[in-house]
């Protein structure tokens, strides 16, 4: 069952076949089209509206609250629906053409497997290019690392003829892009610098083989006794990501998020990984108690007003005050214990000797100082000063505030600590999204209030606004693996520079694509600039980026990364920085880590 209610999920799901073929869907870019979820929710039917527009019409502090029942909101009137030209139903002349040339769902959608969000029709030669720079950086990997793939090469042979077999078996299920993604993106990040972990990764990927279960653990068996229990690890993981994000994750996405977890439990060794796997799994089981509150919230919150008891403000706040005194105990029980076990001693001793009496506590405490006088400055003007912009400057104006203060005081100055505080930032993140989606009192509201400017289509697949999220891992992914600021460089230089490049210049667009020439052009010209300067004048980046990384190979990065930028089907703001620090690191020669 879904930890959210009916109010904050679609219905059916955007996963689902049946969704896909009903879906409105623009002709001309194959993007699910929210006109006809708008129109129907002003009509009173709410079956395809938005998580986002079902929180504004039942939260009980919001003023566009509605005073109708369920079986009120199914008698509007649906014959606008009908009508629209891009409508669920279309006209009798496109129903007829899409019966002429056959254009079944799987032709004019993305497979079901890969969801609606990834969402537009990427087309061949979009589909080409992207695999293309995929299978060239695992080609790269292998070649940088043949002794982890000689030393496995029995498993490598097992694992590659299985995932040939199953792909020709089931070639109408995928499309080639994501199945790269979910096979060959952790293997090219465990070549990169974790060679160690090969075999855990290989695994993973016969894990995650399209495949009923009662198959996949059979073949877990027959390759090893320790593939079947990393199977059932990460069938069981992978289960919780699903349950908890629903539809807001694609299957792609949803795999990589249980690959990294996995890798995550397994494989945390640096104070900062303990920390990041206390914070997320602790958190995770911390609040798995308090989940009949939290229903109970919830269910309160998407009854209509005229529904609610009367003392519903009272209930909703005394089940909120025992979330919270749960999740405060477990965490200060269970996952201190945890940590104190991993640590070897108590974490909160631990971390006031870090912070406070250790030799780098006054660069720590100047770090933290930085930071939040950016916080301070940058959020309030913001919000203030945001809401007579345009959607795409509002959002890109956060990946701005990311690079001053993070390129800034950084991991030039402390790698570490910087990875601890993208530990800590992430695991707020989740928590306050957990917070929102459920409409826990006091914060949940006001946190969707604050959000809600921000959001784009790529939020509406589900009841998790997933922009920030994506942001922060984006640029904290390639910290916890090495320490690298390619992701700050990234998406703070290269993705904000290619939006507006490309939205003020942009003539020329790429094939089956909205993104153009120029911005690709601008995100080379912001990126490469962006290395060069981390690399020659801010001070500590030098051993990072490595000194052996030449201008050309900068640059050639740079180029890679924008064209998978361009052409790229996933979410960008994950994928193209972690591929910019794949593409960085193995162009450094000498520079892999082998700890």
């Amino acid at each position: 069952m879904s930890l959210f209610p009916p109010a904050f999920s679609l219905s059916p799901s955007r996963r689902s076949s049946k969704y896909v073929a009903s879906v409105a869907v623009s002709p001309k870019t194959s993007v699910p089209s929210l006109r006809s979820s708008r129109l129907s929710a002003a009509t009173g039917d709410s079956s395809h509206s938005s998580s986002l527009s079902s929180l504004d019409t039942l939260a009980e502090d919001s003023p566009e609250s509605r005073n109708e029942t369920d079986d009120e909101a199914d008698d509007g009137p649906q014959h606008i629906v009908m009508k629209s030209r891009n409508g669920v139903h279309g006209n009798k002349a496109r129903r007829r053409r899409s019966r002429r040339y056959n254009y079944l769902s799987s032709r004019n959608h993305i497979k079901v497997l890969d969801g609606v969000k990834d969402g537009y029709n990427l087309g061949f030669r979009k589909k080409c290019v992207e695999s293309f720079l995929i299978v060239g950086l695992l080609s790269l990997a292998i070649q940088h690392n043949w002794a982890a793939v000689s030393e496995n090469g029995k498993l490598v042979g097992i694992c590659a003829s299985t995932l040939l077999t199953v792909l020709i078996l089931r070639w109408d299920h995928w499309t080639m892009p994501s199945v790269l993604y979910i096979y060959l993106f952790p293997i090219i990040l465990t070549l990169t610098d974790y060679p160690q972990h090969l075999r855990l990764n290989l695994l993973l990927s016969v894990s995650a083989l399209p495949l009923p279960a009662e198959i996949l653990s059979n073949l877990a068996a027959a390759i090893s006794p320790q593939t079947a229990e990393v199977y059932y690890l990460y069938s069981n993981v992978t289960e919780i990501v699903c349950t908890l994000t629903t539809t807001s994750l694609s299957p792609a996405e949803s795999s990589l998020a249980g690959t990294l977890l996995v890798n995550l439990l397994l494989n945390a060794k640096k104070m900062d990984m303990i920390f990041l796997r206390a914070f997320l799994f602790g958190s995770l089981f911390s609040l798995w108690p308090a989940t009949p509150l939290v229903l109970k919230i919830m269910h309160l919150t998407r009854l209509p007003r005229h529904r609610r008891p009367k003392a519903s403000t009272k209930m909703k706040a005394t089940y909120a005050y025992g979330v919270y005194a749960i999740y405060v105990v477990n965490v200060l029980v269970f996952v201190r214990w945890h940590l104190q076990s991993s640590l070897g001693r108590d974490p909160f001793a631990y971390m006031i000797d870090y912070l406070f009496l250790s030799k780098e506590s006054y660069m720590r405490l100047r770090m933290l100082g930085y930071w939040t006088a950016w916080l301070a400055i940058g959020i309030p003007w913001i919000q203030k000063s945001s809401d007579g912009w345009t959607l795409d400057r509002r959002r890109k104006v956060w990946h701005g505030l990311i690079v001053l203060m993070f390129l800034g005081a950084g991991v030039g100055w402390d790698a570490t600590f910087t990875s601890l505080s993208m530990a800590i930032a992430l695991t707020l993140f989740l928590f306050s999204e957990f917070l929102r989606a459920t409409t826990i009192p006091p914060l949940g509201v006001h946190i969707h209030d604050a959000l809600k400017k921000y959001i784009d289509e790529r939020d509406t697949c589900g009841p998790i606004i997933v922009s920030h999220i994506f942001l922060l891992l984006g640029i904290s992914v390639p910290i916890f693996l090495s320490s690298s600021p390619a992701g700050i460089i990234c998406l703070g230089f290269g993705d904000a520079c290619a939006s507006i490049v490309g939205r003020k210049f942009g003539k020329h667009k790429w094939f089956d694509s909205n993104k153009t020439l120029e911005g690709t052009v601008g995100f080379i010209a912001a990126a490469f600039t962006g290395l060069m300067v981390t690399k020659y004048l801010l001070s500590g980046y030098d051993s990072i980026l490595g000194p052996d990384i030449s201008v050309q190979w900068a640059f050639l990065s740079a180029v890679a990364t924008a064209v998978l930028e361009a052409t790229s089907g996933m979410n960008d703001n994950v994928v193209v920085p972690v591929y910019m620090y794949a593409v960085l690191r193995l162009g450094t020669s000498g520079q892999l880590a082998q700890t």
